[in-house]
């Protein structure tokens, strides 16, 4: 069903994924947009823009060299099948990540890796940023970094270990966002991750 009501409503030439909060499409050859058609109902969008806009520039410049750079801006949604059809909404651009290339990294994927590997003290020093930024981030901003499993946001480069986030909406620290979501216990799963991370960093000497 999933795979049909994206065929049927929206252009798939462009089409990377639909999920419950954004679509995401190419735009050009190396970035995405993630339109956000998810957001208060209550909420003007020039509001919601500018929220959006403040959260993310907090992730990105605490986390500075983890979270993948993002530009977020009111642009034109030219995705659907129908020509005709076009909203305005709040996009989130970035560059193009292989995910590929980039694979999923969780506490339980760390235990897999080998000192041996040199890539893995690339990932350590990463990981250490990682760490610190989030304890930035809460302390100042009371926001947490989407670092859950179940998310996949975190990435880790295979050829030379370097650790992505790539959804650089935080959680508050009820557990809640700004665009109305509230997965279950998500802040004590994003607080044991953080724990691993500092556990391996630590076994690195970072």
């Amino acid at each position: 069903m999933h795979g049909f009501l994206k065929n049927r409503f929206y252009d798939t030439t462009r089409l990377i994924a639909v999920n419950g909060e954004s679509v995401v499409v190419r735009s050009g050859a190396d970035e995405v947009d993630k339109f956000m058609f998810r957001y208060p109902s209550n909420m003007a969008l020039d509001v919601f823009h500018g929220h959006v806009s403040r959260e993310i520039g907090e992730v990105t410049t605490h986390l500075a060299g983890i979270a993948l750079p993002t530009s977020v801006a009111i642009k034109p949604a030219r995705i659907f099948r129908n020509p005709h059809t076009e909203i305005n909404a709040v996009a989130q651009t970035q560059a193009l990540l292989d995910l590929d290339l980039n694979a999923e990294l969780t506490p339980k994927k760390l235990l897999q890796l080998t000192p041996a590997d040199q890539r893995t003290d690339r990932t350590a020093r990463d990981l250490e940023r990682l760490v610190r930024g989030s304890k930035e981030l809460r302390e100042q901003q009371g926001l947490y970094p989407d670092i859950a499993n179940a998310g996949g946001n975190l990435r880790r480069n295979v050829s030379d270990g370097a650790v992505t986030l790539i959804d650089v909406m935080p959680f508050y620290q009820d557990g809640t966002r700004l665009i109305g979501s509230a997965p279950p216990n998500i802040i004590s799963h994003v607080q044991q991750n953080l724990a691993s991370y500092e556990a391996f960093v630590g076994q690195y000497g970072a």
